[in-house]
């Protein structure tokens, strides 16, 4: 109290409650670190939540859990002091003597803030309900989504900030792993189908125009295919199958833009991104392969400068033994939820028993703020190595 009210040590002062006092707790104390409190004065700081959810503070890169904790003292509230550090101190010191400072309200605890995990469950659900899947005027597109609501509806980026329960750096960053597009005003998943297309044109048009494919110019590529396809499906199809030279746009509604020029509008296309889209095609087809066929039917369509290697795969399909035989099947880490607890119990319903070789696989992209994946697997999972040469062995808790 006495540096909120500017006192100097052994100095007094009364205490009261105002007339304005009221024992409802009007106010929620926020705990906040100094790099929280400047951004909440400079940009402001979003609590999220339906009804049925627990609250959450986003940040503009950060999620954090809000939980009460409540105080064993009653904290007394009272309005700042009016005199500054400016005013003479003689003068300060007669007026708090004759003053009587007012309580105008109490708390029995404040709110903690603890960095949490985006909720980003229904977010595929939400992108999904209309693929892009053809090549219609967008324009037209837009002015359709009212009257048509019976294939889905569509979100625009506030629409889905509003509703996803993670801050804007996250949402933007699980987009782009859900490889949506803004198309128009509303962000979507693109129709496999289509985007498979798209790619071939794609790669097509680069061998016809001697195009280095370590070095497409997004513009440029754009020109050439946009009497087909619409701009940010290309982009898309670029951010999907390669990698930017530059960093990309942080504007989440211009984000899958090409800059036009700089290291921003080049990329190089990714060989091991598109030997693993063809190895999709087929797992989608057939879900089970005897693996010397998939091999040798995945090697068979894709290009033929492309070197296709089983490792590829790890995350998107297991091997199994049965017998002499070894068989492929489709088990992608793209499925599988994105809460740890919910992660394990589905890897260990598909098997109760993993190497690490194996699960480090569908591990590799759950992040959880203040858990390693050590510390996971100390939760979840019992380890077992009868030698100390022998492949520890994985089975659930």
């Amino acid at each position: 109290m006495i540096s909120v009210l500017k006192l100097d040590v052994d100095s007094q002062v009364t205490v009261g409650y105002a007339e304005t006092f009221t024992s409802d707790e009007p106010y929620r104390l926020l705990e906040v670190d100094e790099a929280l409190l400047q951004e909440l004065l400079h940009s402001g700081l979003t609590i999220k939540g339906s009804r049925e959810d627990e609250a959450v503070l986003c940040t503009s890169k950060a999620t954090f859990a809000m939980k009460f904790v409540s105080t064993s003292n009653t904290v007394l509230l009272v309005p700042p002091s009016r005199w500054g550090s400016d005013d003479c101190d003689a003068e300060r010191e007669a007026a708090l003597s004759r003053a009587e400072i007012g309580i105008v309200a109490t708390a029995s605890g404040h709110i903690e803030l603890v960095e949490t995990a985006p909720k980003l469950e229904n977010l595929k659900a939400l992108v999904s309900q209309r693929p892009f899947k053809d090549d219609m005027n967008v324009g037209e597109e837009e002015e359709e989504e009212d009257d048509d609501e019976s294939d889905g509806e569509l979100y625009t980026w506030e629409e889905l900030s509003a509703c996803t329960q993670a801050s804007d750096h996250q949402l933007r960053e699980a987009l782009r792993k859900l490889e949506a597009a803004e198309i128009g005003r509303f962000w979507r998943v693109v129709d496999p189908d289509y985007m498979h297309n798209l790619l071939g044109i794609l790669l097509s048009t680069a061998v016809q125009n001697d195009w280095s494919l370590k070095a497409l110019r997004g513009s440029e590529v754009i020109r050439s295919l946009e009497a087909h396809f619409p701009a940010p499906v290309v982009i898309s199809c670029l951010d999907k199958f390669g990698v930017r030279a530059g960093p990309a746009p942080e504007n989440p509604a211009k984000g899958q833009e090409s800059s036009g020029s700089g290291a921003a509008d080049l990329w190089a296309l990714d060989d091991e991104k598109i030997c693993v889209h063809y190895a999709k095609l087929l797992l989608r087809a057939k879900t089970k392969w005897k693996l010397e066929e998939f091999l040798e039917e995945w090697a068979m369509i894709t290009p033929s400068w492309m070197s296709v290697d089983l490792n590829m795969l790890r995350g998107e399909a297991l091997v199994e033994k049965v017998g002499v035989e070894s068989w492929l099947h489709h088990f992608s880490c793209s499925l599988l939820p994105c809460r740890p607890d919910a992660r394990f119990t589905a890897l260990f319903s598909r098997r109760s028993k993993w190497e690490w070789e194996d699960l480090e696989a569908y591990l590799k992209d759950l992040k959880v703020p203040g858990q390693s994946v050590e510390a996971m697997l100390l939760k979840y999972t019992r380890k077992s190595q009868p030698t100390p040469t022998s492949t520890p062995v994985y089975t659930a808790r």
